[in-house]
């Protein structure tokens, strides 16, 4: 493994129970995350330094821009999939799902490189095969992967053949063949190769991010980082600490798109837990640069 990367700082006092979603939007030049249990839309303007929220009426995922460069954003909620327009805090649901009385809730997602929406679904109690990997597309909702636990870290790299899909549950980052269509998936009964299986002193793989030199960026649940794995090799080859336990969440952006943008949760930590690691649940920052 490379020599590790330098420790994370964090980028604003606003502390979440469980930040999520990372996601840099080019078109305004500002971070945005989501803080699924507290219900809320967060957003930070690197240059102004200023930041902003808003309260959503329920569980909210993650957020991407919606395809029709208007500004405004696909939502992943509890009980489906939303556009909100931030002007004017107007949500329009454009596809609905079972819930199951709200044991159900939707979790991290990307968009395909056709412009199609992933994301998972899962139980509320992380219960055992009972989530799924879904997609978006042209309006319609439909199953790419069924029975699956803690869906994250769902990507794309440009020029391959595979997309990458991690289960946290399993602690494997997974890679699937990349189909023109999804029976190619379903008939050949999910099949998929694993890249790699987290070692437990790493923690567990949460979400995840291609990085500017083409590899896997992984936000480690109780792994207290972000580490960089080979695509294809699934070497470890450098990581960035992070002064918090669970870490969930990662995305590249800024000027240069060297600027890593880290999410961590304060759930599930104890008291004693948070007395340590007081910054538990707040962004963190860390410029590639740096490390250099």
């Amino acid at each position: 493994m490379e020599k590790n990367l330098k420790e994370a700082r964090v980028l604003l006092d606003i502390p979440c129970q469980l930040g999520e979603g990372m996601m840099w939007s080019k078109r305004e030049r500002c971070l945005y995350w989501v803080d699924i249990l507290d219900k809320r839309i967060h957003s930070y303007h690197l240059k102004s330094k200023e930041s902003a929220c808003w309260d959503l009426p329920s569980y909210v995922s993650k957020i991407v821009p919606w395809p029709d460069g208007s500004g405004k954003f696909l939502v992943a909620m509890q009980r489906g999939l939303a556009v909100w327009t931030k002007e004017t805090q107007d949500l329009t649901v454009v596809a609905e799902l079972d819930s199951r009385d709200g044991q159900i809730r939707t979790n991290d997602g990307g968009i395909d490189p056709e412009g199609n929406f992933w994301f998972g679904t899962m139980h509320m109690q992380a219960l055992s095969g009972q989530g799924k990997l879904m997609r978006f597309r042209n309006g319609i909702l439909e199953t790419v992967i069924p029975e699956v636990t803690i869906p994250n870290g769902i990507v794309w790299p440009n020029n391959s053949p595979y997309f990458y899909f991690i289960d946290t549950y399993t602690r494997e980052i997974r890679r699937y063949a990349r189909p023109a269509a999804l029976d190619t998936i379903r008939k050949a009964g999910n099949t998929f190769s694993t890249l790699l299986r987290v070692p437990e002193e790493l923690g567990m793989p949460d979400g995840m991010c291609i990085g500017p030199d083409g590899h896997l960026w992984v936000a480690h649940w109780g792994g207290f980082a972000v580490c960089k794995w080979h695509i294809e090799t699934g070497e470890l080859l450098n990581k960035i600490e992070v002064d918090a336990p669970h870490v969930t969440s990662c995305c590249f952006g800024g000027p240069t798109g060297s600027d890593v943008f880290i999410s961590t949760a304060r759930e599930g930590l104890t008291n004693e837990q948070l007395e340590s690691f007081p910054d538990s649940g707040k962004v963190f920052h860390f410029n590639l640069s740096e490390g250099k």
